[in-house]
């Protein structure tokens, strides 16, 4: 009995980065192989029902990271203004229980101190927060407009998508590649 060959690779596609990093696609004249260090899948081209390869932006990564910065500016922007205004109520607060009371840290008028002072350390972290909100905006907005080219096989009732980050023509490439192949099949 003879071992059929599967021939001469058509087309390949390398992963280099994501969630398929390490992993290549290769085609052959009847069947695609995705292939990795732990994992092996062959898919004849006569199970594939169709392949569609598109490239996307992710707008609602794109909406986070606008939200995120105005989110920064926000923070930013009434930072100072509270801890100027607690900071200056504690002030007040602390100049009137020194006047009055030999038990000056007691009752209302010392959690009152306390909680403007814990008012103001917390204004004083705003700009903290926002240059890291802003940095996390920023990069979440970059990613979404970056967006990902995703070739995505339907085999029976299931789909396979194998996605790259950005606009990457060789994925494009590949897809024609097999496109042209499952044209060329008779069913």
């Amino acid at each position: 009995m003879e071992v059929s060959q599967a021939g001469a690779p058509i087309a390949r596609f390398d992963f280099a980065g994501g969630a398929l990093r390490g992993t290549h696609l290769t085609l052959y004249p009847n069947c695609i192989v995705h292939r990795g260090d732990a994992q092996l899948e062959t898919v004849p081209l006569a199970a594939i029902a169709s392949a569609r390869v598109g490239f996307e932006r992710d707008a609602r990564a794109i909406g986070r990271g606008a939200f995120l910065i105005v989110l920064a500016l926000a923070l930013l922007a009434v930072g100072g203004p509270l801890a100027s205004l607690a900071g200056g109520a504690a002030g007040e607060m602390a100049s009137q229980l020194r006047s009055n009371a030999p038990a000056a840290g007691q009752g209302i008028a010392g959690v009152l101190l306390a909680t403007f002072r814990f008012l103001e350390a917390v204004a004083n972290l705003f700009p903290a927060l926002a240059a890291a909100l802003g940095l996390g905006g920023l990069a979440s907005a970059i990613l979404g407009w970056l967006g990902a080219t995703t070739l995505t096989l339907t085999i029976a009732a299931s789909e396979r998508p194998y996605a790259v980050r950005g606009r990457n023509e060789t994925l494009l490439d590949f897809a024609e590649a097999l496109a042209e192949r499952l044209m060329l099949l008779k069913r």
